[in-house]
C-alpha cells in the first residue's frame, strides 16, 4: 500500500487539500483496480455513493467513489474508496 498526499474535489471544486491517503493499486487485472483510505478531517462532507476527483502529489488524477466515511478518533474521519475509472 502507498501513501500519497492529495486534493479532493467535486464537481470541480476543491472539497478537501493536503489529505493523507493510503492506496492500493491492482495492476495485474483488466482493467487495473484500485482503491483506498482518506484520512480527513471531520468537516470534510465526502458522503458514502457519492462521486468525487483525487490528485495525488505525484500529479496522477482518477475518479472514485466513497463506500464509507467512519469515525477514526477526536475529529477525524477514515474514508473507503473505489476507482471508478483509470488512476493516471
Amino acid at each position: 500500500m502507498a501513501f500519497h498526499r492529495c486534493t479532493i474535489l467535486e464537481d470541480g471544486t476543491v472539497v478537501c487539500t493536503d489529505v493523507d491517503v493510503s492506496l492500493e493499486e491492482v495492476k495485474d487485472q483488466e482493467p487495473a483496480r484500485w482503491y483506498g483510505t482518506i484520512s480527513v478531517r471531520f468537516q470534510a462532507g465526502l458522503t458514502a455513493g457519492n462521486r468525487y476527483q483525487l490528485t495525488l502529489d505525484d500529479g496522477r488524477t482518477g475518479e472514485f467513489m466513497v463506500r464509507r466515511n467512519t469515525y477514526a478518533g477526536g475529529e477525524d474521519r477514515a474514508v473507503a474508496f473505489d476507482g471508478t475509472g483509470p488512476l493516471a
